[in-house]
């Protein structure tokens, strides 16, 4: 119990604080503060931190437009921090392609979470055919990209295990399985989802959407600061040679 109390989680209250001042406004001058702020909170921020705060932020009197007005913006800071991140690497890369990678994701689930938004607008199950059509088409397209993951897991991992660096790829790994699970979720709630109520579901869309959007973000900078820097730092030229070959055999996603 002493762990959720607010004194103990300087973070969470911290992002929580931090959406509320964007739900306050967003002019330049204060978004710029905001992206400092947020800078800071990034390293030390989980998913499940983000989700306890928008939860408790909800219960407090944020109305759901407003959680997504202000998820909007932070994961806008979450992409400038990660575009700002990239790792400058020869074309042809293994590093290249995973960091490419990063960005196609991204604009998937931007696209989703944009479109799960729009659902409660439409009123009917009926109505909202094609924003349905297209939600399920994105979720598939996100399971096939799983081949990112696959990828590192089957190429990367192993070599960093070998140089004797096995806490990253172990965090990584966890933190794939958890997406894929998210994923799954949002498949499934997809399927069912003429049990429930329209406004639930579309309720539902948009809180696991987002979730998924956030996971990733985190995750991809974890990848890009510290999995991906240690790899350069131990990793030998004949190491992502074979890389790059493997990754080249398993082949890769499409969209």
């Amino acid at each position: 119990m002493g762990k959720t109390s607010p004194a103990e989680n300087p973070v969470k209250e911290g992002l929580k604080a931090l959406l509320k001042r964007i739900k306050g406004g967003t002019s330049p001058e204060e978004l710029d503060k905001a992206r400092a702020e947020f800078k800071g909170l990034l390293s030390k921020a989980t998913p499940l931190l983000i989700a306890q705060a928008e939860q408790e932020l909800i219960a407090e009197g944020f109305t759901q437009q407003d959680l997504v007005s202000a998820c909007d913006v932070h994961l806008e800071l979450f992409r400038s921090t990660i575009e700002q991140n990239e790792i400058s690497v020869p074309d042809g890369h293994p590093i290249a392609r995973f960091q490419e990678d990063h960005r196609i994701i991204l604009a998937l689930m931007d696209e989703l979470r944009t479109r799960a938004s729009e659902l409660n607008k439409k009123g009917s199950f009926k109505n909202a055919a094609r924003e349905l059509e297209r939600l399920t088409e994105l979720i598939e397209k996100l399971l096939e990209a799983e081949n990112h993951n696959v990828r590192q897991e089957n190429t990367l991992f192993p070599l960093l295990e070998k140089h004797g660096l096995e806490q990253p790829p172990a965090i990584m790994w966890m933190e794939h399985t958890e997406m894929k699970e998210q994923k799954k979720k949002l498949k499934k709630l997809l399927e069912q989802r003429e049990e429930m109520d329209f406004h639930t579901f579309a309720d539902l869309m948009v809180q696991n959407s987002i979730l998924l959007q956030e996971q990733f973000a985190n995750h991809t900078l974890k990848e890009k600061n510290i999995l991906y820097q240690a790899a350069l730092e131990v990793l030998t030229d004949e190491d992502w040679k074979d890389i790059k070959e493997e990754c080249d055999a398993l082949g890769y996603f499409k969209v």
